[in-house]
């Protein structure tokens, strides 16, 4: 009997392809919005850990500022900088600390060769800066101990400098500007692609020193700091907070002004944001579901309608109430369920292309898509119940006589 119904159910949805698929049309594009949307929030926190995970599983920053979160940043604006000198002093200064290297680096910055130029974003080289970024060389080499320690005039590029300054000629041995200072071109970092839109090629490498005399020598710098082994990080913690404390002068009473952040305590702080994008995300979702719902129960109230003469018919000939409910049940699922299949399909679909060709990682979980398979289904049922016993409750007599 209920492959009889389901063949019936099947047979009505295909007799009348353009109203099913508009009827689908909300379904499929808010199972596709919600995949859409998990792909790229889960994206974004598989990339961020990466980010993350590059703090090192020995390592945390000391920063003016606290992580994301917190509202009243006059409050933290008034703070001390973290200056260049505070990594050389935790170095020296504390026994559970292998090394300190302070993150320089400056955005909107202007690189020139001849009439060319690009826009770019500069760091300030330490001899650990190349394996705490991540980069490898491509074509030269990194920065030996005299340059980064006797002024030496040169400097290393991203592959978007290369490609905008360079793009038919070896950078290796040029020459090139910034900010008024020229530099020799040593070394071309290997391509690494976008992050979220930034893009992580348009950089240049200069020395701490050249860095220090474009910007000055006191502006605030997060330092990262790493402990000797994992079971060393909470007393290099402690003593970097002494000595710190004892370059500030605070008094016992004084609460700390300057932040330490860990790497979990980072990765909290991101995994709750990404908790409330992942509540609008679904709110947006849900509202595109919620008026393709309404959709599919309207069409159904219509089909209800059109086929009273029939439900009467199929009456007359032995199906009982609970039969016409069973049917309209089924194609009210079976319109939900495809439309909720070609959203899944059409959402990990872009979901790929996007990974594919824009180099940002897009991953569509597994569970999303048992999830979206079963509020599609789930949808179909809710958004068929009232017309399923409305069909049902059709007195057979007055059903055959409609016109």
């Amino acid at each position: 009997m209920f492959f009889d119904l389901l063949k019936i159910a099947v047979s009505s949805i295909f007799k009348n392809k353009m109203r099913s698929f508009l009827t689908m049309l909300g379904i499929i594009i808010g199972i596709m919005v919600i995949i859409l949307m998990q792909a790229a929030i889960e994206g974004f926190r598989v990339e961020m850990q990466k980010e993350i995970n590059k703090l090192g599983a020995n390592s945390f920053l000391v920063t003016k500022y606290p992580a994301m979160g917190n509202s009243d940043w006059r409050e933290y604006w008034k703070r001390p900088n973290i200056t260049y000198d505070y990594a050389d002093i935790i170095e020296n200064s504390c026994t559970n600390v292998e090394n300190a290297v302070p993150l320089q680096e400056r955005w909107g910055q202007e690189i020139k060769s001849g009439n060319k130029k690009a826009t770019i974003k500069i760091h300030g080289a330490t001899e650990n800066w190349i394996k705490l970024f991540a980069y490898d060389i491509e074509s030269g080499r990194y920065f030996n101990f005299t340059e980064l320690n006797k002024r030496v005039d040169n400097i290393i590029i991203g592959k978007s400098v290369k490609n905008e300054l360079f793009e038919f000629t070896d950078p290796i041995g040029q020459y090139v500007f910034v900010n008024g200072i020229r530099f020799k071109v040593v070394g071309l970092f290997a391509e690494k692609g976008k992050f979220f839109g930034q893009n992580k090629d348009d950089i240049v490498v200069i020395s701490t020193f050249h860095f220090q005399r474009m910007f000055g020598k006191n502006q605030n710098l997060p330092v990262q700091v790493s402990a000797y082994d994992q079971e060393s990080i909470p007393k290099a913690i402690d003593e970097t907070i002494v000595t710190l404390r004892r370059i500030r002068n605070l008094k016992s009473e004084d609460e700390n002004d300057f932040e330490i952040m860990t790497k979990d305590e980072i990765a909290t702080k991101m995994n709750g944001v990404i908790a409330i994008i992942y509540l609008a995300a679904l709110s947006i979702g849900g509202m595109s579901l919620l008026v393709g719902s309404i959709g599919v129960m309207n069409i159904m109230l219509v089909s209800i309608t059109e086929r009273t003469r029939e439900i009467g018919l199929r009456r007359s000939v032995g199906a009982n109430r609970n039969n016409i409910m069973v049917q309209f049940l089924i194609e009210a699922v079976i319109i939900t369920l495809l439309g909720g299949i070609i959203g899944i399909g059409t959402g990990v679909g872009i979901a790929k292309l996007v990974s594919t060709f824009s180099k940002f990682s897009t991953v569509a979980p597994l569970w999303t898509i048992m999830t979206a398979f079963s509020v599609s289904v789930f949808i179909g049922l809710v958004a068929g119940i009232f017309p399923a016993i409305k069909a049902g409750k059709l007195n057979p007599i007055d059903a055959l006589r409609h016109e």
